[in-house]
């Protein structure tokens, strides 16, 4: 279940889930580098003759056995640190989705990508090129379908989720009808609404600003707020 995150201003949580995204970001990168150093030094001293025949399903066994379950640990530990702590099981489902992408789609391009360099290279493979481009781009690419894909910003994906259920927004129809005019704590949405409410009690005296407050006002007001 996704967490609901108090921190004490919306500006707080943006910057959280920025800082969890640099963070997570910056994991996987140093992961992939490692991975691919590895795979560097297991086959730098193959050549275009070696690898015809058992040499490709060589490339198969030696990339299928690489993982990031070094993930399971640190990546969880980034993703609470922007939940205040809250959410563990969300946050290792979340973890755990990453690192399904990541395995599979670095497993099956740097399979395919190896075997074409050493099939159309010819001769014995550059692999200090080889890292300036396909390496290179490989890794980003990750980051970014990890990033963008599954924990996602303030407005989307996973990170978004928290941002929905912690806080929800008023939006002003006449000033801007599109963006939200100020945000709302979740936990304390009741409390605004009571107050507002209090405001019309007859009680209050004929002097408070609630009783111009009508029934039709009141749903004017209620309807702009982002409920759900």
């Amino acid at each position: 279940m996704t967490p609901v995150v108090e921190y004490k201003s919306p500006e707080q949580l943006l910057s959280a889930i920025y800082r969890g995204r640099k963070e997570y970001g910056a994991m996987i990168g140093r992961l992939m580098s490692d991975r691919l150093e590895l795979n560097e030094s297991l086959l730098s001293d193959y050549s275009k003759e070696e690898m015809e025949g058992g040499g490709r399903r060589e490339i198969r066994s030696i990339v299928s056995t690489i993982d990031f379950s070094e993930m399971r640990g640190r990546g969880v530990e980034i993703l609470l640190r922007v939940t205040k702590g809250r959410g563990r099981w969300w946050a290792i489902a979340v973890n755990e989705s990453v690192i399904d992408l990541v395995e599979r789609s670095f497993t099956q391009r740097v399979r395919n990508g190896l075997i074409w360099l050493v099939t159309f290279a010819g001769g014995r493979i550059d692999f200090a090129n080889t890292k300036r481009r396909f390496y290179t781009s490989l890794r980003d690419d990750l980051i970014a379908e990890a990033l963008d894909g599954i924990i996602g910003c303030p407005y989307s994906g996973r990170f978004g989720a928290i941002h929905k259920k912690s806080y929800t927004y008023y939006i002003e129809p006449i000033l801007n009808s599109k963006e939200p005019s100020f945000y709302i704590l979740r936990s304390r949405l009741m409390d605004y609404l009571v107050a507002v409410l209090s405001m019309t009690h007859k009680r209050l005296g004929a002097s408070s600003p609630g009783l111009e407050l009508d029934n039709d006002m009141m749903f004017e007001i209620f309807k702009y707020i982002q409920f759900r």
